[in-house]
């Protein structure tokens, strides 16, 4: 049912009836005595007149609306999205999985009645009509849950959906955390699960954890992690690969209790390029498959360190536990200059090139009062052209003198006094998942940030900088206060990092190390912090503004290979009218292809399949025949799908969606259990919805244009009668 009613927004309706009054007893008043005198026809024609013309003004004025309101009571529907990748066509011990799949799908098509839409997803979600749903074909290459369960929640005001049904495996395997997705989605996330959850006698390499940059000469540790299921105990033979070839083989003892293990080595890198770590377990006998018994990972090494600044306003204990955290990369070559009380510094005059190849610099404690001013404007413009920045404050901290850093730093001061007190972090779950606070990339991250023992800060009250982003703010013991503590920005080619507290050796003291010396085993918040930080900084927008990158690492024989490209100019403008090419090698042939542009600065070309093997791709970019920038990178093309290694259903990740969404994850068996607990979930009862939609009559022309007719038909019969 719908209404409607009038309304004036700049008053109410009483002050309006007061004008409009007024308007008529003005007009009267006008007309009361006239020269020459007028009929009473005459004088009551031009009263009129006068009067609806004010009256449009007046109302004009008042700025008067038509609201119409609709009621209307609305059921939610279900979506079911089905899971076509290749794992679902698998066959384990509880069945073929595609048969499951299909008579779980007819159990729900005869159920749910006509409230139910259909989807099939894999690393896509499209929608299924009534035909396609009888001849579904198991033949995906990702499993992709976090897309399909966002996919169904952006259509939620179109065709209001309640929840969603997934029928899966839940071995997802693309790049976006599902849990997250879902708890954002505000649907109730269902799921009938298929497969075996008994793990067959199988060995698998799930993991490998390397850093993603090596330095020419300097071991780097490689570490696989290897998955067993019902193996006799034995040994098996892990074989570590660069770029295809030999470098080492160890003989790893399996144990039939022991789920996971893992064997690190250590690989000194030879040559400069981005490289290929492959780690492969040789087969043994009587496992499910061989195939997911390899994985690899890219690694690019540098000729030589990168190098990054540190200047100190006095030595202090947080000096020294930076740097130790951040020498423990060998990537890292840290450079100090520690204020003595003086202008001076203890590794004394200040190179006149020191800035000139640094990636980051990093302030702590610094500047001082007597820290020199050609210092600080020196480093200052350093920043300012592109060097990053890591701000750390002290108590000696003179923040009159951060001038030639204003254009950089992620804050602007409000007051400062050199007065202490201790804060601790308080972190939110979304910013738990940030790369700079990420610790073990799970949701215990938050707990650990805002766990950690409290630093001191002085009552210096800071606010973020147009475009910087607020990390963390701080606790005063339980009491949350809204006062940045970590707070980056990312503008153009410059990124600046603060922290807004110091004395931060206190979170290994007192956080870690107490557990430490029992021998129990704790993450390095300090450590990982600072890494995180430093990865962060290091990369350099200059290098940006021309990315070329294949759409993933790693493809499945079969899948389509896509090129993609981001291009800005020297004003970091987005060009979309360059010409990008890029020259694709391996597997013994060469292939030149051409991007097309998207818009905003984005190109993208889809190659389709390519045989298996390494591909080494170098992309260039020009505009009008000048050269805007370049790059290269590899993928690869295996003959091992990702699905593969899929042998047994995901219950755990399944479970988590449901209980993170107040829903309820079953077997194939427990389909009646989900129906019924689906139809009394109250997001699926009927609701009575309000809609309303206004329409504004002052943006009418036809109101100003009786004004002004009214008018002119008022002073056309006074010129007629001879009115003065």
């Amino acid at each position: 049912m719908e209404h409607f009613r009038f309304d004036l927004v700049a008053g109410p309706w009483w002050a309006y009836a007061l004008c409009l009054a007024a308007a008529l007893a003005i007009s009267v008043f006008a007309y009361q005595r006239t020269n020459p005198p007028l009929t009473a026809r005459s004088k009551y024609t031009l009263i009129l007149l006068r009067s609806l013309g004010l009256a449009c003004l007046i109302i004009l004025l008042y700025e008067p609306i038509i609201r119409f309101i609709r009621s209307e009571t609305t059921s939610l529907r279900v979506a079911v999205a089905v899971d076509v990748s290749s794992s679902m066509s698998i066959t384990d011990k509880e069945g073929s999985r595609a048969q499951a799949t299909q008579e779980v799908l007819q159990r729900l098509r005869s159920s749910l009645d006509d409230n139910v839409d259909f989807y099939a997803f894999d690393e896509s979600l499209h929608q299924l009509s009534d035909l396609s749903i009888d001849s579904l074909r198991f033949n995906g290459f990702r499993t992709d849950i976090a897309r399909a369960i966002s996919g169904i929640s952006n259509q939620v005001g179109a065709r209001n959906y309640g929840g969603v049904v997934l029928i899966t495996d839940g071995n997802h395997n693309a790049d976006d955390a599902p849990i997250h997705t879902a708890e954002g989605s505000g649907l109730g996330v269902y799921s009938v699960g298929i497969g075996d959850t008994v793990p067959p006698r199988d060995i698998r390499a799930s993991s490998i954890l390397v850093s993603g940059i090596a330095v020419m000469g300097v071991p780097l540790p490689v570490t696989l992690e290897i998955t067993q299921s019902n193996l006799d105990d034995g040994d098996v033979v892990v074989v570590f690969e660069d770029n295809g070839v030999e470098i080492a083989r160890e003989s790893v003892p399996v144990r039939r209790g022991v789920g996971k293990q893992s064997v690190t080595i250590t690989w000194t890198p030879k040559y400069d390029g981005i490289r290929k770590v492959g780690i492969r377990i040789l087969p043994v006998d009587g496992e499910f498959t061989s195939r997911n018994n390899a994985i690899q990972d890219f690694v690019t090494v540098r000729k030589d360190k990168r190098r990054v600044v540190l200047f100190a306003g006095a030595p202090s204990a947080d000096v020294s536990f930076v740097k130790a955290a951040i020498s423990k990369d060998p990537s890292v070559t840290v450079l100090t200059f520690i204020q003595k009380q003086g202008s001076e510094f203890y590794e004394g005059i200040l190179p006149a090139n020191v800035l000139d190849d640094v990636e980051a610099v990093i302030l702590i404690g610094f500047p001082t009062s007597s820290s020199p001013r050609d210092v600080i404007e020196r480093i200052g413009s350093a920043c300012a052209k592109g060097r990053s920045l890591l701000f750390i404050p002290s108590l000696q901290t003179d923040y009159s003198k951060l001038g030639p850093f204003e254009k950089v730093l992620p804050f602007r001061v409000g007051g400062s006094r050199p007065q202490e007190f201790l804060v601790t972090p308080d972190v939110s779950r979304s910013a738990s998942s940030d790369p700079i606070l990420k610790l073990q990339g799970t949701e215990a991250d938050m707990d650990l940030w805002n766990m950690l023992p409290p630093i001191y800060r002085t009552e210096t009250f800071v606010e973020p900088a147009a475009g910087a982003v607020t990390l963390a703010t701080i606790r005063v013991g339980s009491a949350p206060l809204d006062e940045p503590l970590l707070i980056k920005k990312e503008e153009g080619n410059i990124r600046s990092l603060a922290l807004m507290g110091y004395g931060i050796y206190r979170w290994r003291l007192m956080g870690g190390g107490p557990a430490a010396s029992r021998g129990v085993s704790t993450v390095d918040v300090l450590g990982t912090f600072l890494t995180n930080s430093l990865k962060w900084l290091s990369v350099r927008d200059d290098s940006k503004r021309v990315r070329i990158r294949s759409t993933h690492a790693f493809y499945a024989a079969g899948e389509s290979v896509g090129i993609i490209a981001s291009v800005q100019d020297q004003t970091y403008a987005v060009v979309d009218d360059a010409d990008v090419k890029v020259v694709i090698a391996g597997a013994s042939q060469k292939r030149e292809i051409v991007l097309t542009s998207q818009g905003s600065g984005r190109y993208a070309f889809d190659i389709g399949p390519l045989v298996p093997g390494d591909y080494a791709y170098t992309g260039t970019v020009t505009r009008r025949g000048a050269q805007i920038g370049t790059d290269i990178g590899r993928f690869t093309v295996g003959d091992l799908g990702l699905e593969a290694s899929a042998s047994t259903r995901n219950v755990e990740l399944l479970q988590s969606l449901a209980h993170r969404t107040g829903a309820l994850s079953v077997s194939k068996n427990g389909v009646d259990e989900l129906l019924r607990v689906l139809r009394s979930d109250p997001r699926f009862q009927p609701i009575a919805r309000t809609i309303e939609r206004e329409l504004p009559l002052y943006h009418l022309p036809w109101l100003t244009l009786f004004a002004v007719l009214s008018f002119s038909a008022e002073w056309f019969l006074r010129k007629r009668r001879g009115l003065v």
